[in-house]
């Protein structure tokens, strides 16, 4: 039997309503808790059915597995980063809450007797490079090249003149800087 793991980290949901969903699909077929997660109307059902069908996806690009093969081995959801926050209050005062959000994390196996073979990876070749090559055409053409495409740059200072706003709004040229 396999274990397929897929993570969902600072969701924007408190763990004590994610717990409400998670509860009703763990122990499951995927395919039927799917469908249960369709028809319940809550926030973080959407959520919860995109982690399973990642899991699911997980499953089948590593294993030669369907998702009608796979059930809900454990799915949980623990407490994240709170955000802290503030609503103004009367007389100037502030009153603190906290904005809640969940890691969640589901384990997919196989059901019993069903064969799981692995798939193979695929290698690509890598390409290599000969710089033994490279070096000695660069070292017999080095000065070649250094003469011919090297420009002498002759370094004149550049004009810069003062802002209008400076200025008072009158733009003069005899006060024109350079260097």
């Amino acid at each position: 039997m396999i274990e397929v793991k897929a993570k969902l980290r600072h969701v924007r949901i408190s763990p004590k309503k994610i717990r409400l969903v998670i509860d009703v699909i763990r122990g499951l077929d995927v395919e039927v808790a799917l469908e249960k997660l369709e028809i319940t109307f809550k926030k973080s059902s959407p959520v919860i059915a995109k982690l399973l069908k990642s899991a699911v996806a997980n499953a089948t690009d590593r294993y030669e597995v369907g998702a009608k093969d796979l059930i809900v081995k454990s799915i949980m959801a623990d407490k994240g980063v709170d955000l802290k926050r503030w609503k103004p209050a009367a007389f100037g005062r502030a009153h603190p809450f906290k904005k809640h959000s969940s890691h969640v994390e589901i384990v997919l196996t196989t059901k019993e007797g069903v064969k799981v073979v692995a798939k193979e990876k695929k290698v690509t070749p890598i390409e290599t490079v000969d710089l033994t090559k490279t070096k000695d055409d660069k070292k017999k053409g080095s000065k070649d090249i250094k003469q011919a495409d090297v420009k002498k740059v002759s370094k004149q200072p550049k004009e810069r003149s003062i802002s209008t706003k400076a200025l008072g709004g009158k733009k003069d040229k005899s006060n024109v800087k350079k260097g």
